[in-house]
């Protein structure tokens, strides 16, 4: 779990980023979601039932939205989201630590600009991952959020456009 020291640096990083690469991302689409319901609060818990059932549901519902490339977190709540659509598509996951947006944006800009890819993150590195990638509203997503899933759409050198749908059973 990130610290508030741990948030700053992520924002600051995010910053820095939106100063130096306006362009940062020329996917078709970058898929984000939070990693579904989890088991306990410790750092690197597995996912609950109701976790797995949201997992499946993200599958069922991205199945044929031609996902390209999955990416995740180090943490196992993140890995275990992804699993059932990786598995369901034949994609391999890709780890990007939580705490490294930098990272993240440079492995997005590597990919292929016809790719679709799927992000699963966490509450607090949701919104700065967002404001990176070109949407610069504000994003509040509370601790029992699970049901988001935000397909954000590059447009180099301007605002990209976002869509923020809910998935799976309703989240409190």
């Amino acid at each position: 779990m990130l610290t508030r020291a741990g948030l700053t640096r992520i924002l600051s990083s995010a910053v820095l980023l939106l100063m130096l690469a306006p362009d940062v991302s020329a996917q078709q689409a970058v898929i984000v979601v939070r990693h579904a319901e989890k088991v306990d609060q410790t750092p690197d818990t597995a996912l609950s039932a109701t976790g797995r059932a949201r997992a499946k549901a993200l599958a069922d519902l991205l199945r044929g939205a031609g996902v390209t490339h999955i990416v995740t977190s180090e943490y196992r709540r993140t890995r275990e989201t992804a699993e059932p659509l990786a598995t369901a598509l034949g994609l391999t996951i890709e780890t990007v630590p939580a705490r490294d947006l930098p990272a993240l944006v440079a492995r997005l800009h590597a990919l292929d600009p016809a790719s679709i890819v799927v992000v699963v993150g966490h509450s607090n590195t949701i919104p700065p991952m967002l404001t990176v990638l070109g949407w610069p509203n504000q994003l509040d997503l509370q601790e029992g959020d699970y049901d988001n899933l935000f397909v954000l759409v590059p447009h180099p050198g301007q605002r990209a456009s976002l869509v923020r749908l809910k998935y799976g059973r309703r989240s409190s």
